[in-house]
């Protein structure tokens, strides 16, 4: 009773399935007809539709600030990042350069510098020079005016080097008097060494006055050299800073005539010096140059793809070529990107950093849908003479139909389920991608479809493919119809997969590349810098090696910021409490916690007996106030502090720092315990959390490590599950979807697993790869695994006929999307690089796979052929007929034509063998009259594409 009533069930989902899959065809066999009907309607209506949605691009949103882009809206270092700009925003932009050479302390050297600082001083950019946008002494306290600055003040401290001139450090200020160099260019090797060991030890510099932090000459040098006696004899680097003053709008302008003269001058430069700059603008104008420079290489990419669609698409003779169609084919791509971006922004997305890759994505995914309808199209004309235009049209797209909505869905699905992510940059260029996918699946129906309907109307007239004129009494050339990849699947390529020996090797090397490439995985590194997505050789890169090997106290930094609602005389106990907990944590080099509260309490423990110590806060602000104006040491921490007005009188401390540098660190495990263990520490101490943060702008790369690996994870999982769902739900086999998700799996293991031996990391462009994988490796498989269940025949047969009807169409679709990225291979910018190396493995691995394992796979494990129960049925004719590849035959016993045919033609029953799902795959069609005339098919061509008037 039980097992009845399970067949029962299983009858009714088979039927359930059997008229789903009936429908489906026959919406897809209809749109190819209306569409063949009225093309031009379909073409207008396409390009109205690229038209409004492209108007979105006239609100262009572009974001370059890492918080926003990698950082979820309710993280933690968002939030901390936010609070640091708002309490501690820097004032400041700085233009430094790093001045290497075997001994930068020579009287040529310095010589060298010196007409470089001059060279810089007399920048003059929209008519303003260096006093125009320098930040002067008075900028580190924003929030004070200059006209509370009292000459009693100015004139209290004028021996402390308190003017307001302009901000600059250089080790060149030992020589410096009134702003001229002339002493400079007069100094021997004697008097360098005796000025610099002076300047380093002493406390005064050469010319008398009190050194201030600006002037302090140790921190500008890098390999300082010293002899027996303790002088510097030497270093092997120094560092030059100017500041400008952010809020001055002609700061910008300057920095490219500071970039263009210090970098690219007709300078001449002592024998191994080098010199490197950077300006606060030169990472985003980098990122901008490098993203401009690719775009020749998307217009050489779109060339050749071209040049391949049209040799591809067409046939050598003077009517089948099909240049024109090949053309509007590769358009379809520029349209879906103009009618993506603008959805888009329509929807309030942004545009970021790697979303110039979605041109060379659209471009590599966009052509393939056009190769398997016209491998359709082909398939069904060669024999099929008895069919309109728009007949011909909806057979094509019925056959097509299912391939390329799988393919398509599984790809928007893919990009969809990436949408859901916490990471706003992903978020964005997941949607801009599926916005993309879907108008490609739209406009490859509608426009390309229809330009397919007139260029089959053209062929009917017999028109030349290039200058449109009627070859009436044109014949094709044989050797045009030959059409060579088939052949080579059909004679070779099958027929040698299908041996014994041959299956073996495939299915245990495919085993043993999967066994590999699973432990491989394990190795692969989580690991992201937003500086990777400069190019190697760009100069902001170049500064930013030679800082980390020279001055990495400059480099890579994190802080504690405190805000207004500590209390400096009551918090005493807590804030040492912070300082002890931070010397002890392992994550955190010791020697670079500089606290200057803690300065401060060993200067006021040495300047003040023990019972004149503060006694209450105005009194403690005030030695304060000495401390940083009026010590040497304590100006130091100026740049740690921010006030609510000068320092001096009734003021109050609106937030400061402790700055920290972390230990070299590798792996994203162990910087993300480093900041979450500094965390961990301000809420032990019972700091309220809205007064102390901390935060690095190295905090907002580890955070996006940590989440990218997660959301990988997750997204991943879901995007197979996905596909397996709409892979079944198309193709409508349970045993043909396990094996196409198992070569998603494989394709997907294998590239993650070569991203080793490929010296890429999981981060930000490679886990949208990874992603992207997901979706094509099903491009190249449900073509074949779809094709596989509609034909009949033994499981050898059918993986054969699988190869010949559509495997030169998957093969022309992948090496189309190689031929996308392969320009990328020589372009210097990691981020294209990187796609190019991940293109080429998700087109190998996905081939190799859908061409060469699923095959095989299927010959041996795939489902039994469908087989025909209604012997009568089979007598007539059906409008496809699975069996004869869906093209008219004449009848066997009458010998008739069924061109002359006028009637509805009967449909033949199908059932599967063994309980699989069953699926009527024929088409109730009412054909009109029909006949070789009518057609216009020239009887006499063997390919059936040259039809007469």
């Amino acid at each position: 009773m039980a097992t009845r009533k399970q067949s029962t069930q299983w009858k009714w989902f088979r039927d359930l399935s059997a008229r789903w899959s009936t429908n489906f065809d026959l919406t897809f066999y209809r749109i190819g007809r209306t569409i063949g009907t009225r093309p031009v309607l379909f073409l207008l209506l396409s390009l109205a539709l690229c038209l409004a949605s492209s108007l979105g691009l006239l609100f262009w949103k572009e974001e370059v600030d890492n918080v926003q882009l990698f950082m979820p809206v309710d993280s933690h270092v968002r939030r901390d990042a936010a609070w640091v700009e708002r309490n501690f925003r820097d004032e400041m932009r700085f233009e430094s350069v790093i001045v290497e050479a075997e001994n930068v302390l020579t009287p040529t050297v310095l010589a060298s510098i010196a007409e470089l600082e001059i060279a810089v001083r007399g920048i003059v950019a929209a008519g303003h020079n260096w006093t125009d946008v320098c930040a002067r002494y008075l900028t580190w306290f924003p929030d004070a005016k200059e006209s509370e600055v009292t000459e009693e003040i100015h004139e209290y401290m004028k021996d402390y080097e308190f003017q307001d001139n302009c901000i600059y450090q250089s080790v060149l200020r030992i020589w410096t008097s009134n702003g001229t160099m002339d002493a400079v260019f007069k100094l021997d090797q004697e008097a360098i060494i005796k000025n610099i060991t002076n300047a380093v030890n002493g406390t005064k510099m050469s010319h008398g006055k009190f050194s201030n932090v600006l002037e302090k000459v140790e921190p500008l040098l890098s390999g300082i050299k010293w002899d027996s006696q303790g002088n510097i004899i030497g270093a092997k680097a120094t560092i030059l800073s100017w500041i400008l003053k952010k809020t001055n709008r002609w700061s910008p302008e300057w920095e490219l005539e500071f970039i263009q003269n210090v970098l690219f001058s007709n300078r001449s430069l002592p024998p191994g010096v080098k010199i490197y700059a950077v300006s606060t603008r030169s990472y985003l104008d980098f990122l901008h140059q490098v993203l401009e420079n690719n775009q020749t290489v998307l217009f050489a990419g779109f060339t050749l793809i071209i040049v391949y669609v049209v040799v591809m698409l067409g046939r050598f003779n003077v009517v089948e070529q099909r240049v024109y169609l090949s053309l509007l084919g590769v358009s379809v791509v520029g349209q879906s990107i103009l009618a993506s971006y603008g959805l888009c922004f329509y929807m309030g997305f942004f545009w970021g950093p790697v979303h110039p890759i979605l041109p060379f994505l659209l471009l590599g995914v966009g052509v393939d849908n056009s190769f398997v309808i016209m491998q359709c199209l082909e398939n069904v004309s060669k024999e099929d003479k008895c069919t309109s235009v728009p007949e011909r049209l909806g057979r094509t797209l019925r056959q097509a139909g299912v391939s390329i909505t799988v393919t398509s869905l599984t790809d928007i699905v893919a990009f969809a389920i990436g949408t859901s992510t916490i990471m706003p940059f992903l978020r964005s260029f997941c949607m801009f991608a599926a916005s993309g996918i879907i108008f490609l699946y739209v406009f490859e129906i509608l426009f390309f479809v229809s330009c397919l309907a007139i260029d089959e109307r053209r062929l009917r007239s017999r028109r030349d493919g290039c200058i449109c004129i009627v070859h009436r009494n044109w014949k094709p050339n044989e050797c045009s119809q030959r059409n060579i990849q088939k052949m080579v699947f059909n004679k070779y390529v099958g027929p040698t997969m299908m041996k014994t020996p041959v299956k073996v090797c495939v299915l245990i090397g495919t085993l043993l590349l999967f066994s590999v490439n699973v432990w491989l995985v394990l190795k692969v590194e989580q690991k992201f810098d937003p500086m990777w997505y400069l190019n190697s050789e760009s100069y902001p890169m170049k500064y930013n090696n030679k800082l980390t090997e020279h001055f990495p106290e400059y480099g890579k930094r994190a802080g504690i910021y405190l805000g207004s609602e500590i209390n400096y005389f009551t918090d005493k106990d807590k804030l040492y409490e912070l300082y002890n907990r931070l010397e002890r944590n392992p994550y955190i080099n010791k020697g670079t916690l500089d606290f200057w509260y803690i300065k401060f309490q060993d200067w006021l423990n040495e300047k003040v007996a023990a019972d004149s110590l503060p006694s209450d806060e105005d009194e403690l602000k005030s030695y304060i106030s000495e401390f940083l104006l009026m010590s040497q040491n304590g100006q130091n921490y100026i740049k740690d502090i921010k006030f609510s007005t000068f320092p001096f009188g009734d003021y109050n401390i609106t937030a400061s720092q402790i700055p920290i540098q972390h230990i070299l660190m590798n792996t994203t495990t162990e910087q993300v315990k480093a900041m979450e263990s500094v965390r961990e520490i301000i809420r032990s101490v019972n700091f309220s959390l809205e007064d102390i943060v901390s935060y690095s702008p190295e905090y907002v790369s580890w955070t996006a490590n940590k989440i990218i690996g997660d959301e990988l994870l997750r997204n991943l999982g879901l995007t197979i599950c996905a596909v397996a769902i709409v892979t079944l739900i198309l193709i409508q086999h349970l045993q043909t979807t396990f094996w196409v998700i198992c070569c998603v799996i494989f394709t997907v293991v294998d590239l993650v697993g070569s991203m080793y031996w490929l010296d890429l990391t999981i981060e930000i462009s490679s886990s949208i790869m990874i992603l992207l994988c997901a979706g094509l490796a099903v491009d190249y498989s449900a073509h074949i695994g779809n094709e596989f269940t509609r034909l009949q025949g033994t499981r050898d047969e059918r993986a054969i006929k699988t190869l010949v009807m559509i495997g030169s169409a998957v093969f022309n679709g992948g090496l189309s999307t190689f031929l996308a990225f392969v320009l990328l291979g020589g372009s210097d910018s990691y981020l294209f690089f990187t796609f190019f190396k991940l293109f080429a493995g998700v087109v190998v691995f996905g081939m190799f796979h859908g061409l060469v394992f699923l095959p095989i796979a299927l010959s041996w494990f795939g489902p039994p052929a469908r087989r025909i129960v209604d012997k009568e049925a089979s007598q007539h004719y059906t409008v496809p007929l699975e069996s004869r590849n869906g093209y008219c035959q004449r009848n066997s016993d009458t010998k008739e034509d069924v061109s002359s045919c006028k009637g509805p033609l009967k449909v033949e029953k199908e059932v599967l063998e063994d309980g699989d799902i069953h699926q009527v795959s024929s088409l109730i069609i009412k054909t009109h009259q029909c006949n070789l005339c009518d057609s216009g098919y020239n009887s006499k061509s063997p390919s059936g594409s040259s039809e007469s008037n």
